[in-house]
């Protein structure tokens, strides 16, 4: 997951880290919400469980003596709450459930202790609070007799922590939510990351497949069983589309292939006939014509069909100098000058000579036929590149990216060329994992093609 997909509005990374913060903000508030309420009831949560707990420890130390009056161990009970007892108006009582009698205090002095004087004798079981002090009664049974044991204490204990303690936990519990989220949001983020990693892999699987590599399929390792079926359907559609494409190729090469025989029984038949030599010089043009479209058709036949290819070391100063020689009559009918530098004649690739020939021999013609009379055709070798180069009238920008167009010339209507030539050049440069620049005005004023050769063809 990267940047773009978060701006993406439709993007599924984008989605799902939407919900999952969406989701995120829901749950932390409804935490945050039930630890307010914790908090602001703790004091009196405290003091209610800190009361039961004393309540239930008084009975244990209570016990009837022989003239049936009700003892307690102070010692025990002053160990125990002797701090907490410093710090507040603590005291208990015990009476009888059935008279009413109370029959032992914490406080000889009733009338003046606030805490026993909140404990009446119709208080209910369990804790309650009236007037600022905290209350609890317990029911025991000591030596069968059942009593009440009451316990009382006012609220300094409950304010001191709604005054000191609070405001800090409030603070520990805001810097605990804030950095529990940002954890959550940074785990969820790498969750997002992790999910999305496998449809990024394989987008970037298929956008690495060049036409001239219909043979290759997404790669099903590590991806998640609920891709799978997705890209089962990529490779069965990459299936049909290649065996599409090949039924087309031998289409096209049966065709230009069968064509050769009428097209050359039709050209004898022309020579022998006695026609008048206008009609005839027509005729045999158009038959001229004919006959280049279907050759380069092969020749494009044969530039697609790379597993012919025999891709070895090749000198291609060498191609250069097989192609100028070839093409060398070519530049008297065309009147042009043909001229060829060796910047480097050492130069190598690893390619297949035939096809490198049929490339250059196409970007050749193609300089030759239409750069105007008089005009400089230069082939210029170096280092992992060869350029044509011409000072005809050089090229539209706007006609740039239509070059390559199979059957695309610039006047549709004249049959100066069948507009394969440099469709045949690309195929080539495709199969060698080259690349091919196209100067559209250069410094003798015309067009320069440039191919680029790098170290392993596909």
């Amino acid at each position: 997951m990267n940047n773009a997909s978060l701006t993406n509005k439709n993007s599924l990374a984008r989605k799902l880290f939407a919900l999952f913060t969406f989701l995120g903000c829901g749950v932390f508030a409804l935490i945050a919400g039930i630890l307010f309420l914790f908090s602001i009831n703790f004091a009196n949560i405290a003091v209610e469980k800190s009361m039961h707990g004393m309540a239930e420890d008084i009975p244990d130390t209570l016990h009837f003596d022989e003239q049936g009056k009700l003892n307690y161990s102070a010692t025990n009970m002053a160990k125990k709450w002797g701090y907490d007892a410093l710090f507040n108006n603590l005291a208990f009582k015990v009476t009888d459930s059935v008279s009413g009698e109370v029959l032992l205090t914490s406080n000889p002095h009733r009338a003046t202790s606030v805490a026993l004087l909140a404990l009446p004798k119709d208080m209910p079981q369990g804790y309650s609070f009236l007037n600022g002090i905290d209350r609890y009664r317990l029911t025991a049974d000591i030596d069968g007799t059942v009593l009440y044991v009451d316990l009382a204490r006012d609220d300094m204990i409950g304010e001191l922590a709604n005054e000191a303690v609070l405001p800090m936990l409030g603070q520990v519990l805001t810097l605990t939510m804030v950095s529990a989220f940002l954890i959550f949001i940074l785990v969820g983020y790498i969750s997002i990351k992790a999910v999305v990693k496998p449809v990024n892999n394989v987008a970037s699987q298929l956008d690495n497949i060049e036409p001239s590599q219909l043979d290759r399929r997404l790669d099903e390792t590590g991806v998640p069983s609920e891709m799978l079926p997705l890209v089962n359907a990529l490779n069965e559609a990459m299936d049909r589309v290649e065996t599409g494409f090949n039924e087309q190729k031998r289409f096209v090469a049966n065709a230009a292939h069968e064509l050769k025989t009428p097209l050359a029984v039709l050209r004898t038949r022309l020579e022998l006939a006695n026609l008048p030599d206008k009609i005839g010089c027509e005729l045999m043009g158009d038959i001229n014509y004919m006959t280049r479209v279907v050759e380069q058709l092969l020749d494009l036949s044969r530039a697609q069909n790379q597993n012919s290819y025999l891709h070895k070391p090749v000198n291609i100063s060498d191609v250069a100098k097989d192609v100028c020689m070839l093409l060398g009559p070519l530049t008297l009918t065309y009147k042009k000058d043909l001229a060829l530098e060796e910047l480097d004649k050492d130069a190598e690739v690893i390619g297949d000579q035939a096809a490198l020939i049929i490339m250059l021999k196409n970007l050749l013609e193609n300089a030759l036929k239409h750069a105007e009379e008089g005009a400089q055709v230069i082939v210029e070798v170096a280092k992992d590149r060869i350029s044509v180069k011409d000072s005809g009238p050089g090229i539209n920008e706007e006609d740039r990216v239509k070059l390559f167009e199979r059957f695309w010339r610039k006047e549709q209507s004249t049959l100066t060329g069948s507009g394969l030539g440099l469709a045949i050049v690309n195929e080539v440069v495709l199969a060698h994992n080259a690349r091919i620049d196209v100067e559209c005005k250069n410094d003798i004023g015309g067009a320069t093609f440039h191919i680029y050769f790098y170290d392993k063809p596909y």
